[in-house]
């Protein structure tokens, strides 16, 4: 089971900053997972919300502000006793991402707006990096999932979900998609079964729960998102070697 490291090691650093994938890095992270929008000036940056508020010390709507004003805001204010830290530009990311040996669950953050042409552009900057081999695609938006895998057939592509999908397995395969990847708490072992039985892959988020880490482990899911990977590490490791 890959440990995946949701918004990077976020449970002690800021959520999708460059600190918080360092450290998740330096934790033996297998995944880092991040959220990709765009500014007014057309920059894909590294934010989860459609606004800053919640994790910076500013306000309003992503879109509306352009690379330069973002940069501005402290995304370092959604946790005591750090520094300012930028908010990434998702360039910045994969310039040090293909320095490392991680692979990134990138999810489209194309729910509540959606970004015109989002897929084609973080496809076009990944190939400029070529990096397309190192990356999966997830969102709550199906639509923009299956324009990732039209425009980017080899890239393993998954749908986020909040609530179960009956038959799991057979909506995600039948859609010609890869991956599953549901709320952890709402995730039974029939659905597990049920994608295995079609041959698509399991990513839960997000697993903080050392019982739910266990359940996981012992269904045989493909990954666990979470905010904590040096614990989910440490977990996976002995319990490997237990086997």
């Amino acid at each position: 089971m890959k440990v995946i490291a949701h918004r990077g090691f976020s449970g002690i650093y800021p959520e999708n900053t460059m600190l918080s994938f360092e450290k998740a890095v330096e934790a033996g992270c297998d995944v880092i997972e991040l959220d990709v929008q765009e500014t007014k000036d057309h920059v894909l940056v590294i934010i989860h919300d459609e606004t800053i508020k919640r994790t910076t010390d500013g306000e309003g709507y992503v879109r509306k502000y352009t690379f330069e004003e973002l940069r501005k805001f402290n995304a370092a204010s959604i946790k005591k006793n750090f520094d300012f830290l930028p908010i990434p530009s998702f360039e910045e990311y994969v310039a040090w991402a293909k320095t490392t040996s991680v692979t990134t669950n990138i999810e489209l953050k194309n729910n509540r707006f959606y970004y015109t042409d989002l897929e084609k552009k973080v496809i076009d900057l990944l190939q400029s990096y070529d990096m397309l081999n190192r990356v999966m695609f997830s969102s709550f938006n199906h639509v923009s999932m299956l324009k990732c895998k039209q425009l980017a057939p080899d890239v393993p592509c998954g749908f986020l979900t909040e609530k179960e999908i009956g038959n799991a397995g057979y909506y995600v395969k039948s859609s010609g998609l890869d991956c599953y990847h549901p709320d952890v708490t709402n995730l039974s072992e029939t659905v597990v079964k049920n994608c295995k039985k079609h041959g698509v892959a399991i990513n839960a988020w997000t697993v903080n729960e050392m019982g739910d880490l266990r359940k996981l482990y012992d269904w045989g899911i493909s990954g666990a998102i979470t905010n904590y990977p040096d614990i989910c590490k440490a977990f996976v490791n002995n319990a490997n070697k237990n086997l």
